[in-house]
């Protein structure tokens, strides 16, 4: 965990002492939304070694979980602290999106061990799904269920993944050469993601009110998913090392694919940056919490 943090925070600091211009931080997050990460999703779904009865389990635990968190956001969290409109809307993302990817896998193989390191790939292949059907059609300015059916179409998400399936469907061969290509370009991802959030935190200044406003929903993040996924894990499976990887990874911090969609959307993401910063920072301390206490 010490290494993903170090890993984390010395990329987002070269972002936030190298930024420079608006123009360039919007290109990099084209390039990452729109060409690594649906690279690193097929990747993922090639290499993936989880059976189709534990995947299946998975994404559907992540599906429910994730949609109860976000419909209990909505519905009761955000009234009580008196969200509205696009506010509401995009702290209910960041505080149900996490970072399942490099910093999830690194906590599961310190929390649980190198054996449950394939059930975490797995959760990342859910989030990337639910990205792919949901995410998308959320972030965006369309009120009509037509409007947001089309943009679910029209996200490059949604392709990784149908190729991903069809490519394991079909048990394709990966061609060394391809392979090694496609391999390096999804390492690109993290670095390239956590150098553009130090950018936005450069450019970005910060109220006192905004600072708390952040504190708030970095909270809900780390707490709210885990009680939500913990009892439906025990319900769903009997496995300890499904149980774990389950609970964990809904303790995550706040997703780095939140601010590459509101940069996509022309978004300020004041806001945002900050409260990946701060689940970044706290979520060592409650998810130590959580792995004292896991079945």
């Amino acid at each position: 965990m010490l290494q993903a943090m170090v890993v984390v925070f010395g990329f987002m600091a070269l972002g936030f002492f190298a930024q420079r211009r608006e123009e360039q931080n919007r290109s990099l997050a084209k390039l990452c939304l729109y060409y690594l990460i649906p690279i690193l999703i097929f990747q993922s779904f090639v290499h993936t070694g989880v059976s189709v009865h534990s995947l299946a389990m998975i994404v559907l635990h992540f599906f429910v979980t994730t949609l109860l968190v976000y419909i209990l956001l909505m519905l009761v969290v955000g009234r009580l602290f008196g969200w509205k409109q696009e506010t509401l809307k995009w702290n209910a993302l960041a505080a149900t999106l996490a970072n399942v990817g490099y910093f999830g896998l690194a906590v599961i193989r310190y929390a649980v061990g190198e054996h449950a390191v394939p059930y975490a790939v797995a959760v990342s292949l859910a989030f990337n799904l639910y990205m792919a059907l949901f995410g998308f059609s959320q972030v965006g300015g369309e009120r009509e269920w037509k409007g947001k059916i089309r943009r679910v179409f029209q996200n490059p998400y949604l392709y990784a993944v149908m190729a991903g399936l069809l490519w394991r469907g079909f048990d394709l061969t990966m061609p060394e050469s391809l392979d090694a290509f496609l391999n390096l370009a999804a390492s690109a991802t993290l670095p390239l993601t956590l150098l553009l959030t130090g950018a936005e935190m450069r450019k970005n200044r910060y109220r006192q009110d905004g600072l708390w406003d952040a504190a708030k929903v970095s909270l809900l993040k780390l707490v709210l998913p885990v009680l939500v996924a913990w009892p439906l894990a025990l319900w769903m499976t009997d496995d300890r090392v499904e149980q774990s990887v389950m609970i964990l990874m809904f303790g995550m911090p706040t997703s780095l694919n939140l601010l590459l969609l509101a940069k996509d959307q022309e978004r300020d993401t004041t806001s945002l940056a900050m409260i990946i910063l701060l689940t970044t920072v706290m979520s060592p301390f409650t998810l130590m919490f959580v792995m004292n206490h896991l079945p």
